[in-house]
């Protein structure tokens, strides 16, 4: 099909709500793809449609061996749909996503190389191998400065697991560099206003690019005020005998600001053994809720920063996992519950969920629990080696 000429001049035309209505009811991405490529009015009308968040998973065998994608779309009723990425080669697993790119790698391959994949419109980006990487640390979070199609030049930051190390790669010199970086556990990666910024629990730093072909420098952040973050201490102590503990720290860039997000474990345990108390009302196998803390990230002056406490995300929602983290405003996904995180929770565990958490009250949240149905029977998700959520680009 094509604009203008013959008897299709009619089909430049048609109103452009009628163009949405009919690009909403196209059954794949690659029809969608097809769409906006007819002519320029076809893909103004396509651009006003919003493109839902997948959550996506793989699995592999115990050996590392058969790695499997399955996809899930977020339904208007804020269910998971199965769905196939049919542009996903198989033998490949899900790392991390950003900018409408998959980042995926061959579990069996080692030095880990990674491929860049926007399964919608199915174009492939092949990065060389992370060399210095150990064979035990395994790639976490990959976060691009850009999207790689644009022409301009580009970088992404990965993260290792579990001994956080980072590389840095820049499609100008096409190689990855090693970065000065060591911490234990998870960090949280985010690229905003032209930087790239570095979390893990209350330690936050900044890619500093000297310029002149040298690696960026990685430049811890000094708290401004002595009590941001609960002091700088990684635990915060709660009344009681209680504490809540750092399970994830992410970096997200959310209407202009960056915000520190920490997902906490409001279980109870005993001064005596260090053992987790279930308190009656949680719903977390572990005995505690979880507790989601917002920070807006404001630069003081030169090399410091100070955590400004955020009570709510408005007409937003929140999108996260160790993999990937993000945010969507209602009229970017009119079906999403604004000032609601969408968790996905229990990452280690094969039975991980989905926890849409109610950010309107700090102690009275409504947790409502999401499981992914892909046609197993027992537990759903069971085999789960790795799962993230992931916007589309088209």
């Amino acid at each position: 099909m094509a604009c203008g000429g013959g008897t299709g001049e009619e089909w430049p035309s048609l109103p452009a709500d009628l163009l949405l209505a009919v690009f909403a009811l196209l059954p794949s991405d690659a029809d969608r793809v097809r769409f906006r490529a007819v002519c320029a009015r076809w893909a103004a009308a396509a651009a006003a449609w919003r493109p839902r968040p997948w959550l996506v998973g793989s699995r592999t065998d115990r050996s590392g061996q058969g790695a499997a994608m399955s996809s899930f779309w977020l339904s208007q009723a804020s269910g998971l749909v199965p769905f196939a990425a049919a542009a996903v080669p198989p033998g490949l697993e899900y790392l991390s996503s950003s900018h409408g790119y998959l980042a995926l790698s061959d579990p069996s391959a080692a030095p880990k190389a990674i491929t860049l994949l926007n399964p919608a419109t199915g174009r492939r980006v092949p990065l060389p191998p992370i060399a210095f990487f150990k064979r035990w640390h395994d790639v976490a979070t990959v976060v691009l400065s850009a999207d790689p199609a644009a022409g301009a030049a580009w970088a992404a930051l990965a993260a290792g697991f579990p001994t956080n190390c980072l590389a840095y790669y820049s499609s100008a010199a096409g190689a990855w560099t090693p970065l000065r970086f060591s911490a234990a556990g998870y960090a949280g990666v985010e690229h905003h206003a032209g930087r790239f910024y570095v979390a893990f629990k209350n330690r936050i730093c900044v890619l500093h690019d000297p310029g002149c072909g040298a690696p960026p420098a990685v430049i811890p952040l000094e708290h401004a005020d002595p009590d941001d973050a609960g002091g700088g201490s990684d635990d915060e102590d709660v009344p009681g005998d209680g504490r809540r503990v750092v399970v994830d720290t992410h970096l997200v860039e959310c209407d202009g600001d960056l915000l520190h997000v920490s997902v906490r474990d409001e279980a109870e345990y005993s001064s005596d053994d260090d053992v987790a108390v279930d308190g009656g009302s949680s719903t977390d196998s572990g005995g505690g809720k979880r507790v989601v803390e917002l920070h807006r990230v404001e630069l003081v002056g030169d090399g410091a920063v100070r955590l400004v406490p955020v009570e709510g995300l408005g007409w937003h929602a929140l999108f996260l996992g160790r993999n990937r983290a993000f945010a969507l405003s209602k009229a970017q996904l009119p079906a999403c519950r604004v000032n609601c995180v969408y968790l996905l929770d229990r990452q280690g565990h094969p039975d991980g969920v989905v926890r849409v958490l109610d950010m309107d009250g700090q102690w009275a949240r409504r947790e409502e629990t999401i499981y992914p149905d892909d046609g197993r029977r027992g537990s759903p998700s069971a085999g789960w080696a790795r799962r993230g959520w992931f916007l589309p680009s088209y």
